[in-house]
């Protein structure tokens, strides 16, 4: 769809009344006003439809706005996607032109996660690559520019050395060699130059088509995604397949211009030249990386998505914390940590009245357990036992639930004031005082401490995965290594103020939005991630998680004491 400054509803202008759209449905391939918005967010044919706002429709590629979701001839829409003819096609278009075609798939199912496939997801990979590889070249090329610009400078200094050592006689000698050598010169520079330019023409190209493969991700539809997703792959493809020829085509060599002295035994004897310009080509400094590109070629062909868009939560039980009158406030609560233990039960620290609350996994009470120091963050250690951070006291406690006993103390550093915890095998992840995160062991010594990377002192939790600290900042999910360097940034419009996290201890993590309630499910290369549940208020203000492992079941707690055990599962499995 065309955008304009002031774009009418088309569901008001059918019955001729004038009303200014705000929002595209893809899907329906309408205008809404936000009266015919909020009716088509209830309709049940069109509750499931995803709205987007016509300032992010301008953002798309003017193409992509002019897709169209049905067929023209027929004015039909797209039932089918034909691979042997790579264009979708309504039942007419199925009846008339491809009878013969054996090569048909379901339109719904050929576009249906195009943005989570992993064609997609390579072809954003491809897109990363090349940019690298195109500004390596351009790099090299303009490094090597700047050395033939010294290596003519000495050049120049070795023909006057060698005319002067000959006298006026050799002064046609020195203009010859003096050709030759601008010649030469010229010929390889014009060379790299032109070599440049193409280059510099591929980058803005593959510049271009990653702001698009971003803004498609962000705003387009699904169908949109794959028509847009097929036009910008030829580009590219040819831009990937040219940059192939110049590293096959030997067209990456350093070239060293130098010149190769005659030295002058007799002035009567035979030589006609101060020397000879020797060109030689030194072995390329860059390589091409070889990488598998096949499945983000095969733009036509079925689309695997990988796993993480096939992950489905389902509720076990949903539970409110009991109330303790211990606060002298009855019916509060300040929940700000949770865990599973080794038998399944699940454990819940309620800071405000100072206790452990246990469940069992139905969501049934089993019992809790009053403390003598108020309990923050709290971590699964082994069997029935879990670390405490208690306020203010230095200190980190390894409890023993079943019996309700003290086992150990743990004492660290008094400069230290941890926020937040995580176990990593039998070592502890904690928020530091210095803006970052550090590596305890079970003695409290530091084996490892990030540089300050954090914005604030406020809680930001963290976990560790194959040497890897994932955690929540203010405005996303980010990756860091064990120094404290940043890998990569996760974030979402829907993610804006993010606040509890966990992971299934291998490639997934789970983190929600405090204030709108969103569960997200990120991977850990940071690309890959489904929402698991729309804005809810029943999961605003969450403030922990914990993923069983063993279980697979994901426990969410507010901090008003709302409790959620779900079930996970990859429904593709």
């Amino acid at each position: 769809m065309a955008t304009c400054s002031k774009e009418l509803c088309d569901i008001c202008y059918n019955q001729h009344i004038t009303a200014i759209a705000t929002v595209f449905c893809s899907e329906c391939d309408e205008k809404l006003c936000e009266r015919c918005s909020a009716n088509h967010s209830v309709a049940r044919l069109s509750r499931k439809h995803e709205c987007i706002t016509l300032h992010n429709v301008s953002k798309l590629p003017q193409f992509v706005q002019d897709t169209k979701l049905y067929c023209i001839a027929h004015e039909e829409s797209y039932e089918y996607f034909c691979s042997k003819h790579d264009e979708p096609c309504c039942t007419n278009c199925l009846r008339d032109v491809h009878s013969e075609c054996h090569n048909m798939s379901s339109i719904q199912n050929t576009v249906k996660d195009v943005k989570f496939s992993s064609a997609f997801y390579d072809f954003e990979n491809m897109l990363s690559y090349l940019i690298n590889t195109i500004s390596n070249v351009i790099d090299d090329r303009r490094e090597n520019l700047q050395e033939l610009k010294k290596q003519k400078i000495k050049f120049r200094k070795d023909i006057r050395a060698a005319r002067a050592s000959v006298n006026v006689i050799l002064g046609k000698m020195e203009d010859q060699i003096t050709m030759n050598m601008n010649k030469e010169f010229s010929e390889k520079e014009s060379e790299i130059k032109n070599l440049l330019e193409k280059f510099e023409k591929y980058r803005c190209i593959i510049n271009k088509s990653q702001e698009c493969i971003h803004t498609l991700k962000m705003f387009a539809s699904d169908f949109q995604s794959f028509m847009a997703f097929r036009k910008i792959s030829e580009n590219v493809n040819c831009v990937e397949q040219a940059t192939r020829k110049v590293f096959e085509g030997n067209l990456l060599t350093h070239i060293e211009i130098a010149m190769e002295s005659t030295v002058p035994y007799s002035i009567n004897s035979n030589f006609h030249s101060l020397g000879q310009v020797n060109v030689k080509h030194n072995s390329p400094r860059i390589s091409l990386e070889v990488r598998k590109i096949q499945e983000a070629q095969l733009v036509s062909k079925v689309l695997f998505p990988v796993k993480i868009p096939y992950i489905q939560i389902q509720v076990k039980f949903s539970v409110k914390l009991p109330c303790s009158g211990r606060s002298g406030q009855r019916g509060e609560v300040d929940c700000f940590g949770c865990c599973t233990l080794g038998n399944d039960d699940v454990i819940i620290s309620d800071s405000l009245n100072k206790r452990l609350v246990i469940l069992n996994n139905n969501g049934e009470l089993k019992k809790q357990l009053n403390l003598s120091f108020v309990p923050l963050g709290l971590a699964y250690l082994k069997g029935t036992q879990i670390i405490i951070v208690a306020h203010n006291k230095q200190k980190l406690i390894i409890f023993g639930v079943e019996n309700g006993l003290l086992l150990k103390t743990v004492t660290y550093n008094s400069n230290f004031h941890i926020k937040s915890i995580s176990m990593k095998d039998n070592e502890i992840i904690v928020q530091n005082d210095s803006y970052g995160f550090s590596l305890l062991d079970l003695d409290g010594t530091v084996k490892t401490k990030t540089k300050g990377i954090l914005s604030d002192t406020d809680s930001h939790e963290a976990l560790c995965i194959k040497e890897q600290i994932y955690y929540v900042a203010n405005d996303g999910l980010c990756c860091c290594d064990m120094k404290g360097d940043e890998i990569w940034k996760f974030q979402h419009l829907k993610l804006r103020t993010p606040f509890a996290l966990t992971s299934n201890g291998s490639d997934i993590l789970f983190t929600t939005d405090f204030e709108s309630g969103c569960v997200f499910a990120v991977g850990t290369d940071g690309k890959l991630y489904k929402i698991l549940t729309k804005s809810s208020r029943h999961f605003k203000y969450v403030s922990s998680m914990y993923f069983n492992k063993d279980k697979k079941q994901l426990v969410i707690v507010t901090v008003n004491g709302n409790i959620f055990l779900f079930d996970v599962a990859n429904k593709n499995a």
